[in-house]
């Protein structure tokens, strides 16, 4: 259980990845970044109901929800800012040293929710190696993105879109 948990995650780091440079391409096909935004979570939306109704997941009550603590409300309004934000750093920066400065502020992030148990998360204290492992991931990212304002080589390819893509 506990490989394909992993699986699962690096699925989902391959799919965040490729979602920033869609994302990023739907922009430049539409008027705004946000529009791009939208649309992205409309889709992502309708899948969510599609799920819930095939699998008869019923909508949870209104005193369900009217009974949520504030804080689990800005779940969505944090995934429109990754997305949001993703959409217009791609074009600029790149997709990996995008992806590396998220996955630095999640470590850091992480690291003080998991030490105090924000949120009413399990408290999992930041140790040395927890610390020392979040600092090499933040290295790494400084080395991924120290080159970030060279130019790019003659050869590199262009951010326009292939023709088997269009």
């Amino acid at each position: 259980m506990k490989s394909l948990l992993i699986l699962m995650a690096l699925v989902a780091g391959v799919a965040t990845s490729a979602q920033a440079v869609i994302n990023s391409q739907l922009r430049g096909r539409l008027a705004e970044p946000m529009q791009a935004a939208t649309l992205s979570f409309t889709v992502g939306t309708l899948i969510c109901f599609a799920y819930c109704f095939l699998s008869r997941i019923p909508f949870p009550t209104l005193e369900t929800l009217k009974g949520l603590p504030w804080w689990m409300w800005t779940g969505g309004a944090l995934g429109t800012l990754f997305v949001w934000t993703s959409i217009l750093v791609t074009r600029q920066i790149g997709v990996a040293a995008m992806i590396g400065l998220v996955v630095a502020g999640q470590m850091i992030a992480s690291l003080v929710i998991d030490h105090y148990g924000l949120f009413h998360s399990q408290v999992r204290l930041a140790s040395p190696g927890r610390v020392l492992g979040a600092g090499l991931v933040i290295l790494g990212v400084a080395l991924m993105t120290s080159s970030m304002d060279r130019k790019p080589s003659s050869n590199a390819p262009t951010s326009e879109t292939p023709a088997e893509i269009k």
